[in-house]
């Protein structure tokens, strides 16, 4: 009896450590919890941005792969980092939301794909923008390789409650 007692104590106990709390005023769609995966990324994603609103050149080195690449839609060619961080700087994100978070875990890489709403700073003011993201992050070093954006032909308006994915 105490066998399967403790059996059933490790399955909860793992299942638990399979999943963390979400943000505070974020509910999940049934138990107000996020995969691990998902939470993880959410926090990689929004330190980026947090990063990037700020201007802070070497905080966003630091979560850059070596050969990071930026790839739009707009273009046949890639952006190297160096590149599409000057960019960024330039056009400062001055508020922006991370939602509709997915990911996909493949061996070491995780493609992570989201909207980002942002507000930016522009010459002759601000513009709002809705892009398509997909990152794609090595999980063993927690680093970002690629990023491919695209605007999304039809934007869903952001949630009336929270899903836990964003």
């Amino acid at each position: 009896m105490r066998h399967w007692l403790v059996v059933a104590l490790l399955c909860l106990s793992a299942g638990a450590q399979s999943q963390a709390r979400l943000p505070p005023g974020v509910r999940g769609p049934d138990t107000g919890m996020a995969t691990r995966s998902v939470a993880t990324y959410l926090d990689l994603e929004r330190g980026m941005l947090d990063a990037l609103q700020q201007g802070d050149r070497d905080a966003v080195r630091r979560m850059l792969g070596d050969d990071f690449e930026l790839r739009a839609v707009d273009g046949p060619d890639g952006t190297p980092a160096d590149a599409w961080l000057e960019g960024e700087l330039r056009n400062r994100i001055l508020s922006g939301t991370v939602r509709d978070l997915a990911v996909r875990e493949f061996d070491d890489i995780a493609s992570v794909s989201f909207l980002l709403d942002s507000r930016r700073k522009v010459r002759n003011g601000q513009v709002a923008s809705t892009l398509y993201v997909v990152d794609v992050w090595r999980q063993s070093s927690h680093k970002l390789l690629m990023r491919y954006v695209s605007k999304p032909g039809h934007v869903p308006p952001p949630p009336a409650r929270p899903t836990g994915r964003e």
